[in-house]
C-alpha cells in the first residue's frame, strides 16, 4: 500500500477537483496511422520553441501473432507515455493494494464526483510498503519534472496551465509522502521499513534514488522549497551512509542500487559524498559483469539496466560490452511469433517492468544494427505483454482525455491499444492500471491475478515513463547539461 495522509488527501482532492484531474473522455484510437520515427510536434497556440533532439528510431513492426502491423517504436513510445502519464488518479485516490474493480459503474456518475472511482476496501492489504511508497514518490517528482518542459509553457504562457498546475500537486504529494516515510518507516538503522517490520533492500535503494531526485527537484526553479531541499538532501546523505555496507544480493538490487547511485551523484557534483557514491557504484557494477546467460531473463534485464546505467554514468565501455553480451542469451530465449520468453512461462508486473527497463535502457545506448535487433525483442515483448496480455486492465483516454494539453492534442495519432483486451476504465469496469500477474499457457495469455500492487505498478509506471526518452524524464542523468 502507498499512503497519503488523511488530512493530505483532502487537501489534494480539493486541488485536483479544481483542476478537474478525473474529468476523462472514454473513447480511445482505434485506428492506426504510420509516423516518421523522430517526428515531435511543437506546441500548439505558443512560439515554437527548439525540440530536444531524439535518437532515430527505425519504423518495424513486432511482428508478432496477432499483433498489429502499424505497432511500431513511435507507438511503443507514446503508449508508454499515457501508461505513466494516466495514472495520477488511481495512486493518488485509490492507493492501497487489492482488487483495482471499481464498487460503482463512472458512467452513472458526474466526471468530478470521486464515488464514482470508489474500490471495494475489503480487498485491500493495509500494510505500508517502502517500495510502493518510493517508486509512487519517484513518478511523482520525475512527473512534476515532465510537466515543467516547454511543452506546457513558461509559468506565464496562455496555455498549458492545468498541466502545470498538476505539476505543483504532484510534486507536494512526493514531498509529503517522503515526509511521512521519514516519520514512520525510517528505522534505527537509517534504513526504511514496511509498517509490518520488513525490511527489502531494493526498496531502500529505490528510496535513495527518489530522496536524491526530491532534493533536485526542490533546489531551484519552478519547485525551489528552501525548507524541503535540506530535509531531503539529508534524507539521501543519510540514506546512502546507511547503505554504505551493503553488498547488493541479487541483479534487480544491484541494478536499483545503481540507478540511484548514480542519480545521487549527479546531484551533489562536486561533492565528496558524489565521489563516495560514484565508488560504490562502480563496485557494485564490476560485480555486475559477472552475470551469466543462464540467469534467468528477469535477472539478465535487471542486470542490463544496472551495467547499461552504470556505463553512462561513469563512462565505461566495456559495461555496455558485458550488457551487449548478456542481451544476446536474451535475444536467443525469445519466441518472435508469440512474444514470449520460452524459459518464462509466468509473468508479475515487477517481472514485466525490469525486461522492458533492460531492453528500452540498452536500446537508446546502442546504433546501428544492434539497436534494430532490440527494438524487435522490445516490440514484441511490449506489445504481447501489455497489449495483448491483458495486463493493463483498462485504456487511458490519452490525446483524447480533458486533461490532455494543446501539444498532446497534436501528438501522432497511432494505435495505443487492441481495443478488443483494453477498454475504457467505465466499460472495463476497473481502474487504469496494470494488474499482478500474468501466464502464458503455451497458445494464449490469460491473466492470472488482476490486484493492484503499487510498488509493481509504479516500478512500471516509471519504466514507461524513461521509454523514448521523452519530455523531461531522465533516465541517465549524466547525459543531462
Amino acid at each position: 500500500m502507498t499512503l497519503v495522509p488523511l488530512r493530505s488527501r483532502k487537501i489534494i482532492a480539493a486541488i485536483f477537483m479544481a483542476i478537474g484531474l478525473f474529468a476523462v473522455a472514454y473513447g480511445a484510437d482505434a485506428t492506426a496511422t504510420p509516423i516518421p520515427p523522430t517526428a515531435i510536434p511543437a506546441p500548439t497556440s505558443a512560439p515554437v520553441v527548439s525540440e530536444p533532439t531524439e535518437p532515430p528510431r527505425t519504423l518495424i513492426s513486432s511482428e508478432i501473432q496477432g499483433g498489429d502491423p502499424d505497432f511500431n517504436v513511435d507507438a511503443l513510445v507514446w503508449q508508454s507515455y499515457w501508461l505513466s502519464r494516466d495514472q495520477f488518479d488511481p495512486f493518488v485516490m485509490a492507493s492501497g493494494m487489492g482488487s483495482p474493480a471499481l464498487v460503482n459503474d463512472p458512467r452513472d456518475f458526474d466526471p468530478m464526483n470521486f464515488e464514482a472511482f470508489r474500490l471495494n476496501p475489503d480487498s485491500f492489504d493495509t500494510t505500508i510498503s517502502v517500495r510502493g511508497q518510493a517508486e509512487t514518490m519517484l513518478k511523482e517528482s520525475q512527473w512534476a519534472s515532465n510537466f515543467s518542459s516547454v511543452h506546457f509553457g513558461a509559468p506565464d504562457s496562455g496555455f498549458g496551465a492545468q498541466q502545470r498546475f498538476m505539476s505543483l500537486a504532484v510534486s507536494m504529494l512526493a514531498q509529503m509522502q517522503g515526509q511521512y516515510a521519514m516519520k514512520e518507516l525510517m528505522g534505527e538503522d537509517g534504513l526504511y521499513h514496511d509498517s509490518d517490520g520488513e525490511l527489502d533492500y531494493v526498496s531502500n535503494w529505490v528510496m535513495l534514488h527518489t530522496m536524491a531526485d526530491i532534493a533536485d527537484l526542490t533546489a531551484e526553479g519552478r519547485y525551489a522549497n528552501t525548507e524541503s531541499n535540506p530535509m531531503f538532501a539529508g534524507a539521501a546523505n543519510g540514506l546512502l551512509e546507511a547503505l554504505d555496507a551493503r553488498v547488493p544480493e541479487t541483479t534487480q538490487e544491484s541494478a536499483a542500487a545503481i540507478r540511484a547511485l548514480a542519480y545521487f551523484s549527479w546531484v551533489n557534483e562536486g561533492d565528496e559524498l558524489a565521489e563516495t557514491a560514484v565508488t560504490k557504484l562502480t563496485a557494485i557494477a564490476d560485480a555486475l559483469q559477472n552475470t551469466t546467460g543462464d540467469a534467468g531473463v528477469v535477472e539478465i534485464s535487471a542486470a542490463i539496466v544496472g551495467l547499461t546505467s552504470a556505463s553512462v554514468a561513469v563512462d565505461n565501455q566495456d559495461y555496455l560490452s558485458a550488457a551487449n553480451t548478456l542481451f544476446e542469451s536474451v535475444a536467443s530465449d525469445f519466441d518472435s511469433t508469440t512474444g514470449v520468453f520460452d524459459s518464462k512461462l509466468v509473468y508479475t508486473t515487477d517481472d514485466v517492468a525490469w525486461i522492458i527497463g533492460g531492453l528500452n535502457f540498452l536500446s537508446q545506448q546502442a546504433t546501428g544494427d544492434a539497436r534494430s535487433d532490440i527494438y524487435r525483442v522490445f516490440l514484441g515483448f511490449y506489445e504481447s505483454t501489455i497489449s495483448l496480455a491483458g495486463l493493463q486492465l483498462s485504456a487511458p483516454p490519452s490525446k483524447s482525455g480533458a486533461m490532455s494539453s494543446p501539444w498532446e492534442q497534436n501528438l501522432p495519432n497511432v494505435n495505443y491499444y487492441h481495443p478488443a483486451n483494453t477498454l475504457p476504465h467505465p466499460m472495463a469496469g476497473a481502474l487504469t492500471v496494470p494488474g499482478s500477474e500474468i501466464t502464458w499457457d503455451g497458445s494464449e495469455w490469460q491473466l492470472t491475478s488482476d490486484l493492484f500492487v503499487p510498488a509493481s505498478a509504479m516500478h512500471l509506471a516509471n519504466e514507461f515513463n524513461w521509454v523514448g526518452p521523452h519530455l523531461g524524464s531522465i533516465p541517465f542523468p549524466a547525459n543531462v547539461e
